[in-house]
């Protein structure tokens, strides 16, 4: 007999039976575990519903409470937490009512590109917070999944009520204990799936999680890490504060937990891993992401608040530590870097409650700051009428206290006597740009690195003044790197306002300045302008490089001899595999236009990086479609221009 014979048969004579005694078992339940058999009923019900309703507007029904929608099995829907719809746009739009249908065998979960296993720790005896968070996993529009409850002894009767309810949901260990990190490195080891990942007691997940897990894998299948955007829930349902996440950036998870949750995670990553407890969760969990962000090969991230936390009080999107977890994610970090980078020291900066790796510098590293200036006067508050480039050489001299640095003036033809016994007095030089025809920032900037003879050179514009005295070690410390291709720092306005924290190609139509005129002296969305982090671009106003990197980039493209050369030398690096770190630690003023009054884009130019750079424009990989939006460039009454380094 055929297979497919065998399994007919199977289906007609064993099938069948159970089937109808699955039915019968379901009266019976009803009738001696009412509780019980009204989850079932909630269940099925919440299936139907979700076929039937239009597309767009299966997820919820109304302004309902989380409690009562999620936990009350009177109701004929389940219902997501009120007002998470609106932190889900990106997806949503695609999304399909798809029916829930009963999953009996496990085939029906190897159908599907992935699977995930959610742990749950349940750490406490809240039944309603538990109910609350399995059946938002019950809900799941595709059936690869299971869930594994863990939890101490004294906890198993909380947990037993949910393992008659399907088989996918599972019980670990009887005496798992509540620790969330110690769980998760025990469920590999009898999971059926091929993805696990934390899901806390009393949080949420969206209906389609699973399925867009499904769709990321089915896109990339090497993918071992995914992560998505998260968003809090207060105590009336509300869901607020959402964190939109960017792609993967490493440095900004060495600033702040930026993975967070959810983070699915490939089983084999997490065998034999030890994660030894810090006596903080979110500095456990925080180790966790350290060490299998490492481990992966490539990392994931779907864009849309997937994962709700539950809270008591409004948190601060952006993955920052709390007072009690800072240090020991600091320690945790440290001794992570130290393995491979002795000597890297890791210093934590209570507000906002992130942390700042400090990379050591080669010893006898070559330090060459290239100061391109025209010689321009200007009226600076405070300062009277200077001439920028003797005002800025004068702050790093007062400044600066990393030692071994030389300078060289970049000039057009002149330099003022009191500027050359300044540079003479202290070991500095200048040298004449050979200009010809039409001023060319792309061709100074290439003659200007050429007189660099090795080590880090730092391209920067007359119109600065120092503010961080260590500004250029946090610039060297990251440019000295091999994976780091291009660093930048970050740069105010004369009153406090920003100019620089980063720039992201498709505002503007092709890029511009990130959160530009934002005030520097309260934090700004998640943080991105106050933490080391990766950007695709930084200007070329502050901006480090090693020099064989640069001659081995061919410098900057003179196709693009006013607008975008910046830009595109950062591009180009980020698509040879190299990075582009943006250090706010590295803080300076930068008096705006005053090296070269640009006027508007060059249309010609403006072409060029369009075509070139397409794709990155439609969208940036570290300021997705949500963050566009809320880091763009705030206007200003006094029309400064969005130049890209003048």
């Amino acid at each position: 007999m055929k297979r497919s014979g065998v399994l007919g048969l199977l289906k007609s004579k064993v099938a069948g039976p159970l089937l109808a005694g699955a039915v019968a078992a379901g009266a019976s339940l009803l009738k001696h575990f009412p509780v019980l058999g009204m989850r079932a009923g909630t269940r099925r019900q919440s299936r139907r519903t979700l076929t039937q309703a239009p597309a767009g507007l299966h997820r919820r029904t109304g302004p309902i409470s989380v409690e009562a929608a999620l936990v009350n099995a009177d109701r004929y829907q389940l219902a997501l937490p009120p007002d998470m719809d609106k932190h889900l746009s990106t997806l949503l739009s695609a999304s399909e009512p798809e029916p829930l249908e009963p999953v009996t065998e496990l085939d029906q979960m190897r159908r599907s590109p992935t699977s995930v296993c959610f742990v749950i720790t349940v750490d406490r005896d809240d039944r309603d917070a538990l109910a609350r968070t399995v059946q938002s996993v019950l809900r799941q529009t595709d059936p690869a999944w299971e869930i594994m409850l863990c939890g101490s002894v004294s906890l198993q009767n909380c947990i037993g009520d949910w393992l008659d309810i399907d088989w996918r949901i599972r019980r670990l260990l009887p005496d798992a204990g509540t620790d969330e990190i110690q769980n998760l490195l025990r469920a590999p080891a009898f999971s059926t799936c091929r993805f696990v990942g934390l899901l806390a007691q009393g949080d949420v997940v969206d209906d389609d999680l699973v399925k867009h897990m499904g769709r990321c894998l089915a896109n990339d299948p090497e993918l071992d890490l995914v992560y998505t955007d998260e968003a809090a829930m207060m105590e009336d349902g509300a869901v607020i504060s959402p964190f939109y996440k960017p792609d993967w950036s490493p440095e900004h998870q060495h600033a702040v937990h930026l993975v967070g949750r959810f983070l699915a995670i490939r089983k084999p990553l997490l065998l034999n891993l030890d994660i030894p407890g810090t006596g903080s969760r979110e500095a456990d969990e925080y180790a966790l992401g350290l060490a299998v962000t490492r481990a992966a090969r490539r990392i994931g991230h779907i864009e849309d608040v997937l994962y709700v936390r539950s809270c008591e009080h409004e948190p601060r999107p952006g993955g920052f530590f709390s007072s009690e977890g800072l240090e020991p994610a600091r320690a945790s970090l440290e001794r992570h870097l130290a393995c491979e980078h002795p000597g890297v020291t890791v210093v934590a900066h209570p507000d906002p409650g992130s942390l700042q790796v400090k990379w050591p510098i080669p010893e006898g590293l070559e330090v060459t700051l290239l100061i391109l200036t025209a010689m321009q006067e200007r009226t600076v508050p405070g300062r009277g009428r200077v001439v920028l480039a003797t005002n800025f050489v004068r702050s790093i001299l007062e400044k600066s206290t990393f030692k071994g640095y030389r300078i060289i003036v970049v000039d057009d033809g002149h330099v003022p006597d009191d500027l050359r016994e300044l540079l003479s007095a202290h070991g500095h030089t200048t040298c004449t740009f050979p200009r010809e025809g039409e001023f060319s920032f792309a061709r100074k900037s290439n003659f200007a690195t050429s007189l660099v003879r090795s080590g880090v050179a730092l391209l920067l514009n007359d119109d600065l003044e120092v503010i961080s005295g260590d500004w250029i070690e946090a610039l060297v410390s990251h440019a000295a790197r091999p994976e780091v291709g291009v660093v930048g720092g970050k740069l105010l306005f004369p009153d406090g306002r920003i100019q620089h924290a980063g720039i992201s190609t498709g505002l503007n139509g092709s890029a511009g300045h990130v959160f530009l005129n934002s005030p520097s002296a309260s934090l700004e969305y998640g943080g991105y302008a106050s933490v080391d982090r990766n950007w695709g671009a930084v200007t070329g106003a502050v901006m480090a490089y090693r020099k064989d990197f640069f001659d081995r980039m061919g410098g900057f493209d003179e196709r693009f001899r006013v607008d975008y050369n910046d830009i595109d030398f950062c591009l180009r690096c980020v698509d040879a595999g190299f990075r582009v770190v943006f250090t706010p630690h590295a803080l300076l003023y930068h008096f705006h236009n005053s090296s070269f009054q640009r006027k508007h884009d060059q249309g010609h130019e403006r072409q060029e990086f369009l075509a070139r750079w397409e794709h990155v424009v439609k969208r940036d990989p570290y300021c997705g479609l949500h963050l566009r939006t809320i880091c763009a460039e705030l206007p200003n009454d006094r029309a400064l221009e969005h130049a890209s380094s003048y």
